[in-house]
């Protein structure tokens, strides 16, 4: 039976270094990915794992680096401890790395709760990266985990008619049991995404008149708007959803003083010139809106 003994340091070594490659290599896919609500609204995957698949290994793979650091760090214990007692009693020579390691810590702690540059460039090509996903304003979700609602609900939000809505993705050869299932569920039988049902049905949404748009307040457009990712659409798509001729719409943003294009996404109208997304949309939206520019300092944080 000595053949099977096993050796605890190699194994805990092992458990160790597995445990942080596959931590680092799903850290890198979690950084480039897309976000949550277009991740899960396109049904995004990559080598076959879901964004959750990949969530779910990176927390397990950290997990058994913890545990295994935890064995390690207690089969070293002794060796450890005369480590730092020599390190200890050599401290005025390392006080100079002591010093420097400290900082960097803290730096990297601080960076991350206030960003600010070179960190903070880190944390922009990571929004930057996710944003180049939205190669379609369909990739866009028209609010948040729209694909956790049922059919029916998802429908009645949208001004759908269901029963039409229904019958049409039958047509087009989905198959599902009723319309209270949720997107996610009859796109995951159906091995297609929740943003292709929606594009399915989306003729039947009914087109908005230029005579909505006189409803709006700054109020209501925050409630209508906020936190549905308007910031990643462009002029033009906006325009479509909301029933605003473009030319009005540039001509609003022209007298407020803001450069604006068909092509461009709201996002980037916004910070070309130091204000929120949901800010243009108010100037869009509400004719002779102006911009509280003094409101911009506390609302850097808000995401659209």
């Amino acid at each position: 039976m000595a053949g099977l003994k096993i050796n605890k340091r190699g194994l805990v070594s092992f458990l160790t270094l597995f445990g942080f490659l596959v931590m680092s290599l799903t850290g890198l896919v979690l950084y480039v990915m897309p976000a949550g609500r277009v991740a899960y609204w396109i049904n995004w995957k990559m080598i076959g794992l879901s964004k959750d698949g990949w969530g779910n290994i990176h927390i397990l793979s950290s997990v058994l680096f913890i545990v295994a650091g935890g064995f390690h760090i207690g089969l070293n214990w002794k060796s450890l401890m005369n480590y730092f007692r020599d390190k200890i009693r050599k401290t005025v020579r390392l006080r100079r790395e002591l010093i420097i390691s400290s900082i960097l810590a803290l730096w990297i702690v601080v960076g991350s709760i206030w960003p600010f540059p070179p960190l903070s460039y880190l944390l922009d090509f990571n929004e930057w990266l996710k944003s180049t996903w939205l190669t379609q304003d369909e990739y866009e979700p028209p609010f948040g985990h729209a694909e956790l609602m049922s059919l029916r609900v998802f429908c009645k939000k949208m001004d759908i008619d269901p029963d039409a809505a229904v019958r049409e993705l039958k047509s087009n050869g989905i198959e599902f049991d009723s319309d209270k299932e949720t997107l996610e569920e009859i796109g995951k039988s159906n091995d297609i995404s929740p943003m292709s049902l929606y594009l399915f049905i989306k003729k039947f949404e009914p087109v908005p008149s230029a005579d909505e748009l006189k409803a709006y307040t700054a109020e209501s457009v925050e409630v209508e708007f906020s936190g549905t990712g308007i910031g990643n659409r462009s002029l033009r798509s906006i325009c479509e959803k909301v029933g605003l001729d473009t030319d009005t719409a540039l001509a609003r943003l022209a007298a407020a003083d803001l450069a604006g294009d068909p092509d461009r996404t709201v996002k980037s109208i916004a910070e070309s010139s130091d204000t929120q997304p949901i800010e243009i949309m108010k100037v869009l939206l509400i004719e002779g809106y102006e911009i509280d520019y003094s409101k911009n300092n506390t609302n850097k944080d808000v995401k659209e």
